[in-house]
């Protein structure tokens, strides 16, 4: 009787520091991608590497300290722990992995431990529109670890790269939204209501350069507002009372990245419009130091200081087994 082959999937995400010894590790090894920094001199990139790390470390940490350290790595595990549950059900012969860009475990000590025993190999990023700077670079590690082990072989693979679009998790995505929203409509009867799509920004000229990030973040900011707005007026609720914004957050250095900026766009409907201020991290998928720290306080405080009354933000999906659901939707969907 043939032995049954082994379905291997990763899930590729970010990671994030966990305790104060693993922020300027984390720090150089984000500033030191090439696909961050585009810098083609490597070298000197990881020389300003080394620089901006350990300058930024002791704010930095004082930041992750706040929220706890970052979550990112728990609740990836916990994901790839449930979508293994769910898939064996199905699929006895399969294992679900983890790999971090930038903290443990890393590719290059996940990859040689896989079975690779003939069965099907995906590669699924926890992204859900495809970047650069983060999809590929994720990507991009899995692959050079793959080649380390099998310097002479092809190995085949299926990789799932943007799936925001996939039906199930645009449906996951607009009730994340559409329940936040019938939340606060009740809680505030009156007032105006700014509903901000904040997803993590990237230098102006990487979307010039053909980056299709920006893209794939307003066609799902549009297609959810299509969803909702649908929802609102087949409910009888006024509609005009929310306003649809898609900003973007997380710009470092001195050069010009995509706008309209998340908090000088707070700054400015404070004053002018104020009401209710409800955020939507679009392009996260857990909770890490972007929504809770950024987001949680930085924001909320900005944006009570210049005139909403009121401060929200939807969740990350962080352990919500209806997430894990979608994921398993995504690989069967691609063919598992």
């Amino acid at each position: 009787m043939e032995t049954q082959k082994t379905n291997e999937i990763i899930l590729c995400n970010f990671g994030g520091p966990t305790k104060e010894e693993e922020v300027r590790p984390f720090l150089f090894l984000l500033f030191d991608d090439p696909l961050v920094i585009k810098i083609p001199f490597a070298p000197l990139r990881t020389f300003l590497a080394k620089r901006i790390s350990k300058k930024r470390a002791p704010e930095s940490n004082q930041e992750y300290a706040k929220i706890g350290y970052s979550p990112i790595n728990k609740m990836t595990q916990f994901q790839a722990d449930k979508l293994q549950q769910k898939l064996r059900e199905r699929y006895p012969n399969t294992d679900v992995h983890v790999i971090n860009r930038y903290t443990k475990p890393f590719a290059k000590d996940v990859i040689p431990k896989l079975k690779f025993d003939g069965g099907k190999l995906f590669i699924l990023t926890m992204y859900p529109h495809f970047c650069h700077s983060t999809t590929a670079t994720s990507v991009r590690e899995v692959d050079q670890a793959i080649r380390d082990r099998f310097p002479k072989k092809e190995v085949d693979s299926t990789r799932i790269y943007s799936w925001w679009h996939n039906q199930s998790y645009l449906e996951y995505s607009t009730e994340q939204v559409r329940a936040k929203l019938e939340a606060v409509l009740k809680e505030h009867t009156e007032g105006p209501i700014t509903l901000m799509f904040s997803a993590h920004g990237l230098p102006k000229r990487y979307r010039e350069k053909g980056d299709p990030y920006v893209t794939e973040t307003s066609g799902h900011f549009h297609e959810i507002k299509r969803r909702v707005q649908k929802w609102m007026k087949k409910n009888g609720l006024d509609e005009t009372r929310v306003h649809w914004e898609l900003c973007f957050q997380s710009r470092v250095g001195p050069v010009e990245w995509t706008k309209p900026y998340t908090d000088e766009t707070i700054e400015k409907l404070g004053p002018a419009r104020g009401g209710h201020l409800l955020i939507y991290p679009v392009s996260f998928t857990s909770d890490h130091i972007e929504t809770l720290f950024e987001m949680d306080v930085t924001y909320k405080n900005l944006a009570l200081e210049k005139g909403f009354k009121s401060y929200y933000r939807v969740s990350g999906a962080n352990d919500d087994e209806n997430f894990t659901e979608c994921l398993k939707d995504i690989l069967i969907s691609h063919g598992l």
